[in-house]
């Protein structure tokens, strides 16, 4: 199997992101692309996109999670 295709469409979602204005649709676009990585990186047993990605999934739920939740304290 050709595992480059799943390489291809982590990029297009990481490209389709940064054409986004409003950070949430960002960071979700940002998340799946770095989950997309993450798979190809086990594929093709690269370590490195692994673990580049891995955080970066770390960093994009965390700020989704704030997000969240700030909204859901401005408005109680």
């Amino acid at each position: 199997m050709n595992y480059e295709i799943i390489g291809i469409i982590a990029t297009s979602f990481i490209v389709l992101a940064f054409t986004r204005n409003g950070e949430k649709q960002i960071r979700i676009l940002d998340l799946v692309g770095a989950m997309l990585f993450v798979v190809y990186g086990a594929l093709i047993h690269s370590f490195s996109t692994i673990l580049l990605n891995g955080i970066l999934i770390g960093v994009q739920v965390f700020k989704l999670y704030r997000m969240k939740n700030d909204v859901t304290a401005t408005e109680e």
